[in-house]
């Protein structure tokens, strides 16, 4: 059974606190996504996969291209290139087991639990992600100026002539 898992669908950001890096990871409804890392140094990569749920409980990234340098601070939001060291195609799966659910903040024992998707296996260091309350389009990927993003698939196949 291959199934996409709603309730993924959107922007999650990494729980690390007092850190000088941070991570996200975002599920777009079509199947597609990208996860993200980045730190106050400057470096930013972008790393772009399909995902699908080929078991209850189980996430399959399949990662297709990666986008590294450093980010601009001085763009709209601070989310974007300044300068790009390397584009290009990423072959990776990481297929793990996941759940999604409350969790406490590790810093916050006042803060009411949030809920969170939690990893197995870690992607972009984190094995802990916190909904970002916001919806995601691939306009939020800061690699989009660099590789701009084809069309989202037909879901029911290409269109009839």
């Amino acid at each position: 059974m291959i199934f996409l898992d709603e309730r993924l669908i959107g922007a999650w950001l990494g729980t690390a606190e007092g850190v000088m890096e941070a991570s996200g990871i975002v599920f777009l409804a079509d199947g597609r996504g990208w996860s993200r890392f980045d730190s106050i140094s400057g470096e930013l990569a972008v790393s772009r996969f399909r995902w699908h749920c080929p078991d209850n409980g189980v996430l399959s990234l399949r990662y297709t291209w990666q986008v590294s340098g450093e980010w601009d601070a001085e763009a709209a939001g601070g989310d974007g290139f300044a300068v790009v060291r390397h584009s290009g195609p990423f072959d990776e799966v990481i297929e793990t087991g996941y759940r999604v659910g409350p969790h406490q903040p590790q810093l916050s024992a006042s803060e009411a639990a949030k809920t969170a998707l939690l990893l197995d296996q870690a992607v972009e260091f984190e094995h802990v992600f916190h909904r970002s309350g916001r919806p995601a389009t691939v306009a939020d990927d800061p690699s989009t100026a660099v590789v701009p993003y084809p069309p989202a698939p037909h879901p029911g196949g290409p269109p009839r002539s």
